[in-house]
């Protein structure tokens, strides 16, 4: 493949190479919509002013565009902001090796979906060496792997493949330059596909990613918590913001006086998670 290298990437490159314990979000369209449908509670400088860079992938800003209102809301963000193609800026991020891009990209969808055997048929053949590798695979991939919205020019889970495919890329490429990569996401699927990438890297050296790896999870939830313990929010405005996800998987570590930790993985209720956020008990909010 022609190793072209877009004006998004050389900006990307040259920010985190000249930075060091970088903390990185990269947004998902749900917790945009959710931040600008209550911006009150959630203004960018307060949810976003953490972060040292701000990441948008294409697929998940082609859901952002939608709307006009989830648009300047992002673009408002004070943070750099930076979109990235996955057809040309994903590439580098494995120094041009198409095969192990494949295989990121096929690790970070859903086993047994629409993307995750497109990409496995095409593994196949590319390893046993009956067809070469086409250079205009990824955009082909992004509009036959996966089903149209009814939007139309929307893919179902798109953006989510381009999350957790760029997510790992960025530790694989970058290394110790990054401290933490926040997935700002309430899809649940990511927390169970980043497990997958991680058991598969470790196992076949796909990417050069540590154990204890920097990626998290900014939630819906997470965001909650912490607004609730800044004094942004109250009682009262938690459990309005949380009604139309009353009942809600959480992931979280709940920390006893003795340094033991009871983990918590439930489905909670509004009244159980207020009352987790109240307690005297020291805890972590995962997801």
């Amino acid at each position: 493949m022609y190793e072209m290298v877009s004006d998004s990437f050389k900006e990307l490159n040259s920010f985190i190479t000249k930075g060091h314990d970088l903390r990185i979000c990269i947004l998902d369209n749900n917790n945009v919509q959710f931040c600008t449908q209550h911006e009150k509670y959630f203004p960018v400088d307060k949810i976003y002013g953490y972060y040292d860079l701000i990441l948008v992938p294409g697929w998940v800003y082609a859901e952002i565009a939608q709307s006009e209102h989830r648009r300047q809301y992002i673009s408002s963000i004070p943070q750099q902001l930076l979109y990235l193609d996955e057809e040309t800026d994903y590439l580098p991020l494995v120094d041009y090796h198409d095969l192990k891009l494949m295989k990121v990209f096929a690790n970070a969808s859903s086993p047994g979906s629409k993307p995750h055997r497109y990409l496995k048929k095409q593994i196949q053949e590319a390893e046993s060496g009956r067809v070469d590798i086409d250079d205009e695979w990824i955009g082909n991939y992004y509009e036959n792997g996966f089903d149209s919205k009814e939007e139309g020019i929307i893919k179902k889970n798109a953006g989510e493949t381009s999350i957790l495919a760029l997510a790992f890329l960025l530790v694989h490429h970058y290394g110790n330059k990054i401290k933490q990569i926040s997935i700002s996401t309430s899809d649940f699927a990511v927390v169970e596909i980043k497990k997958k990438i991680m058991d598969y890297s470790s196992k076949h050296n796909l990417l050069n990613v540590p154990t204890i790896n920097p990626i998290s999870f900014l939630s819906t939830d997470v965001l909650l918590a912490r607004a609730f313990r800044m004094g942004m929010i109250g009682e009262i405005e938690l459990i309005y913001l949380r009604k139309s996800t009353h009942r809600k998987r959480v992931i979280c570590i709940v920390r006893n006086n003795d340094s033991t930790v009871v983990p918590v993985d439930t489905v909670m209720e509004t009244e159980d998670f207020l009352q987790l956020l109240k307690g005297n008990e020291s805890y972590d909010i995962i997801f």
